[in-house]
């Protein structure tokens, strides 16, 4: 199958002795990221139901490829380096480069109505939504006013085909909600799909995954279900979702702000009380466009390494996937906010990519883009140090990914210094 080839090209670990069950390599001068991921692996929960992969690609070479534990707890399966991970909410950044490369292709326009691909999203007053608002949460459609169940997410058509019935959310917070779980992938794949008339998954396999050798997937295929993580929540994971699964939470948001987190965030619960939704072959094989995407962390790290590499080419050399002039304008600074559901602030390039600061390492990560996914899920491009990283763990924890990723950065640094 298409799949089995691309797994051919992916680079494969050579195997050495294993430290504290951490399996994989470094390359030298990057020792040390193997105990910041030991210790990150040691505080995602008890050992036998958690398994993380950490991967680093400099220069378009692996120097970090490293992974531990269980990926799936109920099988025993143990991780290992094809693991493959659902990114959950992770997945906007998979979904903005492919939304990229096709403006890339001419095929589309950031600043063009979403309208004038899909005619039918026009009407109730979204005639004026490009795609740059939909990408960067700005477009006013962050939830759903239907009752959807989990069953229901797993049909892009459908879930297309009420979003051109839906009215801009008359809510004044909706503006500024920046981690809008469902919407915002429903209308990318029914854009691809009229654009290009290839659906999502076949798109970005064809034009993406499938040229690079990556192994990043919308949705899965039967030959791939054995390298599937099963998700788990450590115990303050959920809580960070204070109105999740119904409520008003802690009591101190309105009926208002209420409402519209129950349109956000329980619409379904992208994170269900009962995490196995998402080990379900049913969702597995499911087109879920802002929610589905699944890969390996050396996958996402080498997509993360292409674009860094990207952004930095000289104007007019070829480029590996995106042009220097798409990611300029992508990485271009668009929208910033303090989410007003979930807290935090967020800042998002033209092309939906969401923007990092420089921590304390401003060699390695001044223009830094990529996604903070949840519970721990991290993935980064780093165009001054030409290199990509990505964190993946199948356990959930309510600490950032990002700090591990924060460490990995020191550590390209200090090769940076030493050449």
């Amino acid at each position: 199958m298409t799949t089995s080839l691309v797994r051919q090209v992916l680079p494969r670990p050579r195997p050495r002795a294993a430290t504290d069950d951490v399996h994989g390599t470094t390359a030298p001068g990057f020792a040390s990221v193997r105990h910041f991921f030991e210790r990150a692996c040691r505080e995602a929960g008890p050992p036998g139901s958690r398994g993380a992969a950490l991967a680093v690609v400099r220069d378009g070479e692996p120097v970090v490829d490293l992974w531990h534990g269980t990926a799936d707890p109920v099988t025993g399966t143990p991780w290992s380096g094809d693991t493959l991970m659902p990114l959950l909410t992770g997945s906007h950044g998979i979904l903005a480069t492919a939304v990229l490369l096709l403006a890339d292709m001419g095929a589309l326009e950031l600043d063009a109505p979403v309208a004038d691909h899909w005619p039918e999203f026009a009407v109730r007053g979204k005639g004026a939504v490009t795609l740059r608002d939909v990408l960067t949460f700005t477009a006013r459609l962050p939830g759903m006013a239907a009752g959807l169940d989990q069953r229901d997410v797993e049909n892009p058509r459908m879930m297309a085909a009420l979003l051109e019935l839906h009215s801009l959310e008359e809510d004044p917070r909706a503006g500024g909600v920046l981690h809008g779980p469902w919407t915002a992938g429903w209308i990318v794949a029914e854009v691809v799909r009229r654009v290009d008339g290839r659906d999502l998954d076949l798109f970005f396999l064809e034009e993406i995954a499938g040229p690079l050798g990556l192994d990043v997937h919308f949705g899965l295929v039967p030959d791939q279900l054995p390298q599937a993580a099963r998700i788990s929540y450590d115990e303050g994971f959920r809580a960070r979702y204070r109105a999740l699964d119904g409520g008003a939470g802690d009591g101190r948001a309105g009926d208002g702000e209420a409402e519209l987190f129950e349109r956000v965030w329980n619409n379904p619960s992208p994170f269900p009380a009962d995490a196995g939704v998402w080990s379900e072959s049913r969702r597995r094989y499911a087109i879920v466009p802002s929610l589905g995407a699944y890969a390996s962390a050396r996958g996402l790290a080498r997509l993360q390494g292409v674009l860094a590499a990207d952004a930095v080419r000289a104007p007019g050399e070829e480029p590996l996937l995106l042009s220097r002039r798409t990611l300029d304008q992508a990485r271009s600074f668009w929208a910033e906010g303090l989410d007003p559901l979930l807290g935090g602030v967020s800042a998002y390039g033209e092309g939906g990519l969401q923007l990092l600061d420089e921590g304390l390492h401003p060699a390695v990560r001044s223009g830094a883009f990529g996604h903070q996914g949840p519970g721990g899920v991290a993935y980064q491009a780093w165009p001054q140090a030409g290199a990509g990283a990505a964190l993946i763990r199948s356990r959930l924890t309510a600490g950032p990914g990002a700090r591990v990723l924060d460490e990995v950065a020191g550590a390209v640094a200090q090769a940076l210094r030493t050449g």
